[in-house]
């Protein structure tokens, strides 16, 4: 009797169940597309004006001819306003104002021409890279510098370099850039300086890995021996100054340092130091013996000047009679003899 008092709450349920609505999504509010439809149902849309040309950024280091291209673009502007607002304000039996001239044929070509001689694809960051490639390898050196480029082909970076060369103080800061570039035109001329000092000295021995010789005078130190120092030079001349890492390497697998720790175990600071150190004293005695030379060849040629040669000194015939003044002291003389004669 229990069981049959029970109501059946599960068949109650889904016999009298509903199934609720779907939930429909709202679109999202956008402010153009309500502003569209009101300015449609308000009244006819207007007709575009025409599109007013922007001037584009131009940088200093583009180097476009910004003077004259304001110009045109300020004229092409000014046109463009004045006929727009004269639209707006003009009545039926009114006369319009001069508007101006607008931009003719030929300024219009010279406009495009303008904006192509510019260099409106190079950023800052190629700026900046070209400024240091000139600051490595020189403002001569067109091919070291493209390679320092990306994106750049040889052509476009020699046409920006003639460019640069002519134009540069247009440039901001153009004192500091020519500076940092001429600083680093000087390193680069002291090391070809270096590199001429060194090959000079080398050709003064026919095997200097073994017979170089350097005057050290009061500079020879203590740390380092002579095999090193002549070593270093050679290695030096090889290789190129300001390759430390290259020298540093060659010390540690040449046999001839294998036991010598000292010199193994140098930095590419204290190298350097050493090298300058050399090469001082290899310039020393580069112009000692350039003077020792010249003085040689003054001498030579003094001594060259003093000696008669043979051949501007004719010899008089064996059978010549002698010449007047040999007769002259020859005649004074016998007067004299005759004279003392007679006095005795």
């Amino acid at each position: 009797m229990k069981d049959e008092s029970k109501f059946d709450f599960k068949k109650i349920v889904s016999e009298n169940w509903i199934e609720p609505p779907k939930r429909e999504r709202k679109r999202n509010y956008s402010e153009s597309d309500y502003f569209k439809q009101t300015m449609r149902q308000n009244g006819p849309t207007k007709p575009r004006e025409p599109r007013i040309p922007r001037m584009p950024q131009l940088h200093d280091f583009q180097f476009f001819n910004t003077q004259r291209l304001s110009e045109l673009y300020e004229k092409e502007v000014r046109y463009l306003l004045l006929k727009n607002q004269m639209k707006d304000t003009i009545g039926d039996g009114d006369e319009p104002e001069d508007l101006g001239d607008p931009l003719t044929a030929e300024e219009q070509e010279e406009k495009n021409q303008l904006l192509e001689e510019g260099f409106s694809t190079w950023t800052r960051r190629d700026f900046n890279t070209f400024i240091r490639a000139c600051e490595k390898y020189g403002r001569n050196d067109i091919n070291s510098i493209a390679s320092e480029m990306e994106g750049k082909t040889e052509e476009e970076v020699e046409r920006y370099a003639k460019v640069f060369r002519a134009r540069y103080k247009e440039l901001n800061d153009y004192d500091r850039i020519i500076k940092n570039i001429e600083r680093g035109e000087a390193r680069i001329s002291r090391k070809d300086e270096i590199m001429k000092a060194i090959g000079k000295k080398l050709d003064r021995y026919k095997n200097p890995w073994l017979e170089l010789k350097i005057q050290y005078g009061q500079n020879k130190g203590k740390l380092y021996n002579e095999e090193c120092d002549r070593f270093m030079l050679c290695m030096v001349h090889k290789l190129g100054y300001g390759n430390w890492e290259e020298l540093k390497a060659a010390f540690r697998t040449s046999p001839l340092f294998r036991f010598d720790w000292f010199v193994k175990s140098r930095t590419t600071q204290e190298l350097a130091r050493r090298c300058d150190t050399l090469i001082r004293l290899v310039e020393r005695e580069n112009q000692e013996f350039d003077e020792r030379e010249r003085q040689a060849r003054k001498e030579k040629k003094l001594a060259k000047n003093l000696t008669p040669s043979k051949r501007g000194t004719p010899r008089p015939p064996a059978d010549s009679p002698p010449s007047t003044s040999k007769k002259r002291k020859q005649l004074l003389a016998d007067d004299y003899g005759s004279s003392a004669r007679r006095r005795k």
